[in-house]
């Protein structure tokens, strides 16, 4: 029997129930050399007011963008939640872009202030005269000095709260909470636009679909990841855990936020998890004689009870290798953000850590399903949650499909996109996913390819094949390309490209007959020319050299399920 959601209600209400329902108890957690630093439910909901007074006292009015820019931090929270404590809309940048594409994002939004990191800082002022909406940034993380341009300091801007204008009422449900731009294809990027209905109904879905007690969440993802945004922030706060802020992505330092924070919870993309177990079985390999051998014997035991059934002896058998792994308070991981392999989940739950596999979309808040803690499915991207409706069309024989799904998190629009909304979003509101698969009997959710072109790094990060042929095609050396991804067996998929050099322009530009090793030197150059204006994420691994054109449709596009490639 699933229990009762909280209520579905906008953002700014759930810090204000927080601080009521949860006062003193720690919500925010950053761990510094001086200790950690904590925020409370109480704090929060002071602090959150006081960013949506200081933005009201520069101008912001509902409605208004807000771009946030910076790694994960109490401060990156309380600039999401005192936005929308302000009736306007956050627009939660990646890091990981370029500068062109940040500017891009900022000028397409028109967002008015911009929340930054002092690593941005200076990018962002470059940028900060040729768009015509950005009227002020604040450092998130300033610390001595006046801060370069008209920057604010963080601590400055707070004082601006304090003497701020009293806000007027708050956004409604169908209020705009934030645009999140996905990846771009030939070099535009949508922007996803979820209301406070959308993003709390996730939010109380996941929280029906599992239990989530007082839970102690490390937050490692980064927060303008819909993933993150949702299940490792705002759903802790929904349910009045605490959040401790990671300080870095490499697996040393997570193993020591995880045993410092005592964390019971944890959110991952698939690469993140397999390099904490590849450090366990390193830290197994090092172990005495003795211990491996006892360590093989008892997993022998693990395996024998699962074929019987007994699936939590690994629980048992193996607490004081967790414990001494960092990982001794766990109740379970979540993974998510890219297809994982079901060897990751059966290794954790063999050592007695449980991991359940989600699946979702930016356009969908963005969790859709979820295996329930009880009979998780290794294969399976779980149940679809409370709420939530999926069906197969046009299955074939086998009942494969492409997915869709229906529900009340599901996004308003593409910002400024009709065309493109009206691609994925039906008249009677089924989100088209592009993602082919099948449901069995038991309603567990299977993917079996994925759709469309899109590229799913081991990170989790998506990248838009049609985005990278464009540049390529730029060069007068290159005739056309397809960008593809090969799967990687450590699940995810790296980019590469086939391309077909444009001989004869080659031909008239250096004069006479080329060798083939000039040739692949002059692609090769391109290739790496188009890599530097791409974020890291979506650069390209290895290239081909193909002599005949693609074939295509009438319409001159790849038919790229022709195209073999390795």
């Amino acid at each position: 029997m699933k229990r009762s959601h909280k209520g579905i209600y906008p953002i700014p209400e759930m810090i204000r129930r927080g601080a009521e329902e949860f006062g003193p108890r720690p919500a925010l957690i950053k761990r510094t050399p001086r200790g950690d630093e904590v925020t409370t439910y109480e704090g929060l909901f002071h602090e959150v007011t006081l960013v949506a007074k200081g933005l009201a006292d520069l101008g912001v009015r509902p409605g208004d963008k807000v771009a946030i820019l910076g790694h994960n931090s109490p401060e990156w929270a309380k600039a999401y939640l005192g936005t929308s404590q302000a009736s306007a809309i956050c627009v939660p940048i990646d890091s990981l872009l370029t500068q062109n594409e940040i500017t891009h994002l900022l000028a397409d939004s028109k967002a008015k202030v911009a929340f930054v990191t002092t690593r941005f800082l200076d990018m962002v002022l470059d940028s900060h005269l040729g768009l015509r909406s950005l009227r002020h940034l604040i450092v998130m993380d300033w610390e001595d000095g006046e801060p370069p341009g008209s920057a604010i300091p963080w601590e400055d801007f707070l004082k601006k709260g304090e003497l701020g204008p009293g806000l007027k009422g708050g956004p409604d449900l169908e209020s705009l909470a934030a645009i999140i731009y996905t990846s771009g294809t030939t070099g535009r990027p949508k922007g996803v636009m979820l209301t406070h209905k959308n993003i709390i109904s996730d939010c109380a879905a996941c929280y029906q679909a599992v239990y989530i007690g007082q839970e102690r969440f490390l937050s490692v993802l980064p927060m303008h990841h819909t993933f993150e945004c949702t299940a490792g922030f705002l759903l802790p706060l929904y349910s009045g855990c605490s959040i401790t802020f990671a300080r870095s992505l490499k697996s040393k330092y997570i193993i020591e936020d995880l045993k410092a924070s005592r964390a019971t919870v944890m959110l991952g993309v698939p690469l993140l998890f397999q390099k904490m177990l590849d450090g366990i079985k390193r830290g197994i390999e090092k172990a005495s004689p003795g211990k491996r051998i006892a360590f093989n014997a008892l997993m022998k035991v693990v395996k024998a009870g699962e074929k019987t059934g007994r699936h939590h002896l690994g629980k048992i058998f193996f607490k004081g290798l967790r414990e001494k792994a960092g990982l001794g308070h766990l109740r379970f991981f979540i993974v998510g953000g890219a297809p994982v392999r079901p060897q990751i989940p059966r290794d954790f739950r063999r050592l007695g850590i449980m991991m359940l596999q989600g699946y979702g979309l930016t356009e969908a808040s963005p969790v859709l399903t979820l295996n329930p803690e009880d009979a998780p499915k290794d294969n399976s991207i779980g149940r679809p949650l409370p709420g939530v409706e999926v069906k197969v069309i046009d299955p074939d024989d086998k009942g494969v499909g492409e997915l869709a799904f229906r529900g009340p998190m599901i996004m308003k629009g593409y910002y400024n996109n009709p065309k493109a909304t009206k691609e994925v979003l039906t008249e009677d509101g089924w989100l088209l996913t592009g993602d082919l698969g099948w449901i069995d009997q038991n309603g567990y959710c299977f993917i079996s390819g994925r759709g469309k072109n899109l590229i799913v790094t081991p990170a989790g990060k998506n990248v838009y094949p049609e985005e990278i042929e464009a540049i390529l095609c730029e060069s007068p050396h290159i005739l056309e390309a397809m960008v593809y991804g090969r799967p990687l067996p450590t699940g995810g998929e790296e980019v590469r490209a086939l391309i077909v050099p444009d001989y004869e322009t080659i031909g008239k530009l250096y004069k006479g007959p080329l060798s083939e090793s000039k040739i692949n030197g002059l692609i090769s150059k391109d290739v790496k020319r188009t890599n530097k204006v791409l974020a890291g994420y979506k650069r390209i691994k290895s290239f081909q050299i193909r002599d005949e054109e693609f074939p295509k449709t009438s319409t001159r596009k790849i038919k790229r399920h022709l195209i073999q490639v390795t």
